[in-house]
């Protein structure tokens, strides 16, 4: 088993040309914001959450013969997978979320919140940097759940088309739990014009919850390795 920086690093060359497409999808909606409307920025968090299945159709038998030859296993494509899905995530909210914080400072209008869903609102005396933060914490957590639930479809086999609307629903109804636990109490806040410091408990929490998540996720890797392993030397026997 290699390590999980090299893992990365093969996986990003083997598809670079849908990372590429991220990247430039990023550019494109801060383009557009500057000149025209940051109405683009919604699509980036719905572009994370058909990430595992934009992956997974890469997965043909060729591109498995190309991995075989590299040297890479079923485990390294699994980790190396997960890591670009990762890193690509962090770009895409990093995007929504530094648009948000410098739009002000260029005396730029801004027609989206922070959010799952871009709608997250905060009590009076928040800050727009603690409120982002909040809002990202709060689409990190909506798509680990995401995540958790359509990653291994997509991972230990090639997803069918079904699989992206499952995603969307996936992700919806996710935002939809985050928006009860977290846009809710934060709108109750803001109508009863409580202090802000509730909100940032609630803002630990939305972290807490998410690195729970994160190992959740870990635990799931690892079973899709598994399962990916076991399939493998049953076909090995069968052969045999």
């Amino acid at each position: 088993m290699i390590s999980i920086r090299r893992a990365l690093v093969m996986e990003a060359r083997l598809n670079s040309g849908r990372f590429g497409l991220t990247i430039a999808l990023c550019v494109l909606s801060v383009v557009v914001a500057v000149v025209i409307t940051d109405g683009l920025m919604t699509v980036l968090p719905f572009w994370a959450a058909l990430a595992w299945y934009r992956y997974g159709r890469a997965d043909t038998i060729e591109r498995a013969e190309l991995r075989a030859s590299l040297g890479l296993s079923r485990a390294d494509r699994v980790r190396g997978r997960v890591a670009l899905i990762g890193v690509e995530t962090m770009v895409l909210l990093l995007t929504s979320a530094l648009w948000l914080l410098i739009a002000p400072a260029l005396d730029l209008r801004t027609t989206v919140r922070p959010g799952a869903t871009f709608t997250l609102s905060g009590p009076p005396g928040l800050s727009e940097i603690l409120l982002v933060l909040v809002g990202t914490g709060q689409a990190a957590f909506v798509l680990l759940l995401t995540a958790i639930v359509v990653g291994g479809d997509c991972t230990t086999h090639r997803p069918a088309r079904s699989m992206a609307v499952l995603s969307i629903i996936v992700y919806l109804g996710a935002g939809l739990l985050s928006a009860m636990l977290v846009g809710l109490p934060l709108s109750m806040l803001e109508l009863s014009g409580s202090p802000a410091v509730p909100s940032l408990v609630m803002g630990a929490g939305v972290i807490v919850v998410g690195a729970v998540l994160l190992l959740v996720l870990r635990r799931r890797v690892r079973a899709w390795s598994d399962v990916l392993d076991s399939g493998a030397a049953t076909r090995m026997r069968a052969a045999a």
